[in-house]
């Protein structure tokens, strides 16, 4: 892994972290792609997303941090390879015309439902909605992000337990 620093203050903390940290970052990310290229891709994108960060000087622990950029480049790396093998299977000439009609319905009914749900969490306290999105959206555990909030564990479950509970109330109808 190559990163050249700058004369800048937080390259030289990137090329710290990819010297320091390079080989587990790769590590990590090819237990889950089972492939060294796709890893060794994967953890250079995560190292350029560091770089392009603009308050670099803001990162106070750089190791999670680039454990959660690199996180959520395998998490788009994921998603983006079933929506292309999916596309492969769903977009056959036979199967083309019917399948945009039945997407076209899908894709109001996924709208309706994101609109809910965000009208949803806007009825949610700040830090309810951040625990619950922290939680759900970002996986980060309630240490995490009693930590990123500033709150206890016990009040990370209670928040969540909260709107996960609005939720689930709000949002029973709508199917």
């Amino acid at each position: 892994m190559v990163v050249r620093a700058s004369k800048s203050d937080g390259d030289q903390l990137v090329a710290s972290v990819a010297e320091r940290y390079g080989s587990d970052i790769v590590r990590f990310l090819s237990r889950r792609v089972r492939n060294l290229a796709d890893a060794r891709d994967l953890a250079q994108e995560a190292y350029v997303r560091l770089l392009r960060l603009d308050r670099k000087d803001l990162i106070r622990e750089p190791r999670p941090y680039l454990y959660r950029i690199a996180a959520n480049v395998l998490y788009e790396f994921e998603l983006k390879r079933r929506n292309e093998s999916a596309g492969l299977t769903r977009w056959s000439d036979e199967q083309q015309g019917a399948e945009t009609a039945g997407r076209v319905d899908g894709d109001v009914e996924v709208l309706a439902l994101r609109a809910r749900l965000e009208a949803v969490l806007d009825q949610l306290s700040p830090k309810c909605r951040a625990v619950l999105i922290l939680h759900r959206r970002d996986g980060m555990t309630y240490d995490e992000i009693g930590q990123q909030v500033g709150i206890s564990s016990g009040m990370v479950k209670k928040y969540l337990a909260q709107g996960l509970s609005h939720c689930r109330k709000n949002l029973q109808d709508f199917r």
